[in-house]
């Protein structure tokens, strides 16, 4: 596969990733509405499907584009520091995702610490975003 190939995939996984992540978001600020929860609660199992497709893809074809250009390495910083905050990333997204998967098959109650994950989930991608742009330390 070629590099602009790879690179394609890679951000539209990333996108899949931010998509689910704005899904979560709309699920906790509708929780924090009568009207609108349950139907947000429908939001619920497609973000949680999307979320851990975008994140394993996202990390797949990453790591790939890293191996296939011969100008970055998976020891250079910024690559390093995306790593990290994709795995901090995934744990949170990944327990949002069966926290509304709960809410909706068993009708618990919304987990009020959901709006601050959702917060830590929406910067945690920003700045893997502006790591992924700028490029901090590479040649």
């Amino acid at each position: 596969m070629g590099y602009s190939t790879l690179l394609f995939l890679h951000v539209t996984s990333a996108f899949t990733m931010v998509t689910a992540a704005g899904l979560f978001l709309a699920v906790a600020l509708a929780q924090r509405s009568d009207r609108y929860s349950a139907t947000a609660l429908r939001l619920a199992p497609v973000a949680s499907i999307l979320w851990p497709i975008g994140g394993l893809l996202a990390i797949v074809f990453g790591v790939w584009l890293a191996l296939h250009d011969s100008q970055y390495s998976l020891a250079d910083g910024w690559i390093i520091a995306a790593i990290v905050l994709w795995v901090i990333g995934s744990a949170i997204g990944g327990r949002l995702g069966a926290g509304y998967r709960k809410m909706a098959t068993s009708g618990a109650a919304a987990d009020p610490s959901a709006l601050v994950m959702n917060l830590a989930l929406i910067l945690t991608l920003v700045v893997i975003l502006i790591d992924m742009i700028y490029k901090p330390g590479a040649s």
